[in-house]
């Protein structure tokens, strides 16, 4: 099976990774779903709560990836 990569970059986005993440879901499971899918989240050292939002959705989604920065390195 094909494997799709999503990849989303966050920085300080604690009000909208679950949200983010419940709808990529929603789209791979109901219109997507002969494809295998990664969802990478990449944090860009966030000062706020979103890299533990993210840790918690890892761990309850093996299609989750997630990578923290030390720091913001721009685009």
């Amino acid at each position: 099976m094909k494997l799709i990569s999503i990849v989303t970059p966050c920085y300080n986005e604690e009000d909208n990774v679950e949200d983010l993440y419940v709808k990529v879901k929603e789209v791979m499971e109901s219109r997507l779903h002969n494809y295998n899918y990664e969802h990478i989240f990449i944090d860009n050292a966030s000062t706020d709560d979103t890299v533990n939002q993210l840790k918690k959705i890892a761990n309850d989604d093996k299609n989750i990836k997630i990578i923290v920065n030390s720091r913001n390195y721009g685009h």
